[in-house]
């Protein structure tokens, strides 16, 4: 069955301001590349990767997901960031974490936060946040059990995505699906074989 696009929606709900003011990220310093894997207890990198090999699990990091071409010629605002409680260093690359609290920017620097229990964060390729993930986009809210971050490439942007059910519980919408594809820059989500309601004739 063919997803069904929901552009409109999308573009005015981002357009909300949320209730409270959102966490703002750290702006990573101008050595970091790409994701940077620093704690957010401003310890550096090689401790910490030093403390992983020894404890194997740590408190407290921040790391950042880039575009492979920024829209101003400069790194700037991640494209994503993720802030956890506690986390594992896998490899040079790779972050296993919990209590996770995510941003995605779009290139507007709108934001779409998400909220999840675990996840799993690969430098400069992609990140999967599990376990009751709540994402929110303005007024918009969804209940997923787990979403995939794909970085974009020279031609594109990084997408959201699962294939899991998704809950989407909004004032004008009430929807469940078997899937979800979300593209923050061109402001318009996807869902696969969606039931539910949709309030038509008030203003967003």
């Amino acid at each position: 069955m063919n997803p069904i696009r929901f552009g409109l929606f999308l573009a005015a709900i981002l357009a909300v301001s949320c209730s409270g003011p959102s966490p703002q990220a750290p702006l990573p310093s101008e050595a970091d590349t790409g994701a940077a894997g620093a704690p957010a207890s401003g310890e550096p990198a090689e401790q910490a990767g030093q403390a992983g090999e020894e404890s194997m699990q740590m408190t407290g990091i921040n790391l950042y997901m880039h575009r492979k071409v920024p829209f101003d010629g400069a790194p700037g605002r991640p494209e994503l960031w993720v802030k956890a409680d506690v986390f594992s260093i896998e490899d040079s690359q790779t972050y296993s974490f919990e209590g996770a609290h995510a941003v995605i920017y779009t290139r507007d620097a709108e934001e779409i936060t998400l909220e999840a229990q675990r996840g799993r964060f690969e430098q400069d390729k992609s990140a999967v946040l599990e376990g009751e993930v709540r994402l929110a986009a303005g007024a918009l809210k969804m209940l997923l059990s787990d979403v995939y971050w794909q970085r974009g490439d020279e031609t594109s942007a990084g997408m959201a995505r699962t294939d899991n059910p998704v809950i989407i519980d909004d004032p004008e919408l009430q929807l469940n699906a078997a899937g979800l594809r979300l593209y923050p820059d061109d402001r318009h989500f996807e869902l696969v074989n969606v039931s539910g309601v949709i309030r038509f004739g008030k203003e967003l």
